[in-house]
């Protein structure tokens, strides 16, 4: 049976509805380097649970904040009976480091991890993590 689970994905909201849209990112921002032309940075997450695998489809930009909903997700997935994670990130425009936490929490409780897709973005972030020490920060444990 595929079972989809669904996380919100509200992000904190500081202005006022009738306030300007905010202006792209600064030029030589972290996310102005990673951010993709045209993308919408709204964080979204689509998920499925089928024969103990999740599937999960990110969109949109990830940080501390935007990420919660994903662990959640897969806190969820788990308790659910997911061992295997299939993770799209071909349309994440910007992630940090708390894109990582929650996939490095997934393997350390036995889980795999599979990427099916990446950005620019998220290969960056993978590349950094992997080059770093291992007492800085966590190392990517995961295929890709």
């Amino acid at each position: 049976m595929h079972t989809p689970i669904h996380a919100p994905t509200h992000a904190p909201v500081n202005a006022p509805a009738d306030a300007p849209a905010e202006a792209a990112a600064p030029p030589g921002s972290l996310a102005a380097l990673t951010a993709e032309p045209g993308t919408d940075p709204l964080p979204r997450i689509r998920a499925s649970l089928r024969d103990g695998v999740l599937a999960v489809s990110l969109a949109g930009e990830f940080d501390h904040y935007t990420a919660a909903p994903l662990r959640g997700l897969l806190a969820d997935g788990a308790a659910r009976g997911a061992r295997r994670l299939v993770l799209d990130t071909a349309r994440v425009t910007f992630c940090d480091s708390a894109l990582l936490h929650p996939l490095d929490r997934w393997v350390r409780e036995g889980g795999q991890v599979e990427l099916a897709a990446t950005s620019r973005a998220v290969r960056l972030l993978l590349s950094v993590a992997a080059r770093a020490p291992r007492d800085l920060c966590l190392r990517s444990r995961f295929s890709g």
